[in-house]
């Protein structure tokens, strides 16, 4: 079964061509590699490309000077909750760049805790936050097979039980994990960058606990915080894990309108020491 694109020709480009030359237009200056740096996950943004696809884009271009087998791509539900995480019933997704297939095996493994898989399909189908990635995804890994993982009710304690489950998947794979998830919404600039400078600060210092703290209490927002979670949990484990931001922005740089933004973040999640 092939999910189709829903989004095409609003969210992004609806021809292959089209987004190849924004891909390229966007990375005059890629980021680059550090060091001896083994990467581990990548913090990507979700909104329409006019918006956030250079940041996201110049994520993907630097997870992309890696290998992987597989990608796991944590993204949220936007339109229904009812579940802890979902694994779509999908073999492949279709982009406009090429269809890429689903790592079956990975999709066993991870089985979530959905009370009701049938519903969740038209979820699925609706679904932006994943949507916006797999362009992007085919430009960089041409070859590599997906497993999304959508979440619903991201709670610590589920998200503690998914990267659990992560780390089994990585038993004999080169897996990257990538979580898709845009920052505060619609606060005028001064706040949005305060409340996502929290998020990003919780993010270098790998702390999955304060930053859930910090969402709870209203003093930062994500609307992928259970991929963030579930990245940092995973992590917690890695020796000398660390972070570091690619880049940062907001919607207001695009549009001018400095009263009402959405955050864009992307960021790495690696091991290894830097030169």
């Amino acid at each position: 079964m092939i999910r189709k694109n829903a989004h095409a020709g609003s969210f992004y480009p609806r021809f292959g061509d089209r987004i190849a030359a924004a891909i390229e237009s966007w990375l005059v200056s890629p980021p680059q590699k550090e060091g001896a740096e083994e990467f581990l996950g990548l913090i990507v943004p979700h909104a329409g490309y006019v918006y956030s696809g250079a940041c996201a884009a110049r994520g993907w271009s630097l997870f992309a000077q890696e290998d992987f087998d597989t990608l796991v791509i944590l993204h949220p539900s936007h339109h229904g909750l009812g579940f802890d995480w979902s694994i779509p019933p999908f073999s492949e997704y279709e982009t406009p760049l090429g269809n890429i297939e689903q790592d079956s095996e990975v999709a066993e493994i991870l089985q979530g805790h959905d009370p009701d898989p049938g519903s969740s399909k038209r979820l699925h189908e609706m679904e932006h936050s994943l949507e916006v990635q797999l362009p992007l995804l085919k430009y960089f890994f041409p070859q590599a097979k997906i497993c999304p993982v959508m979440i619903g009710r991201p709670y610590p304690q589920d998200m503690t039980l998914l990267a659990r489950q992560l780390r089994s998947a990585q038993n004999g794979r080169k897996l990257g994990v990538v979580v898709s998830t845009d920052l505060s919404h619609f606060h005028n600039s001064s706040r949005a960058e305060k409340m996502d400078a929290m998020v990003v600060d919780h993010i270098l210092k790998l702390d999955p606990a304060g930053l859930w703290q910090s969402a709870v209490s209203r003093k930062c927002e994500a609307c992928g915080i259970g991929g963030l979670l579930a990245l940092l949990y995973l992590v917690s484990t890695a020796q000398d894990a660390k972070a570091r931001v690619i880049e940062y922005t907001h919607s207001g740089e695009v549009s001018g309108d400095k009263q009402n933004v959405v955050g864009y973040l992307s960021a790495l999640i690696y091991r290894g020491e830097q030169p």
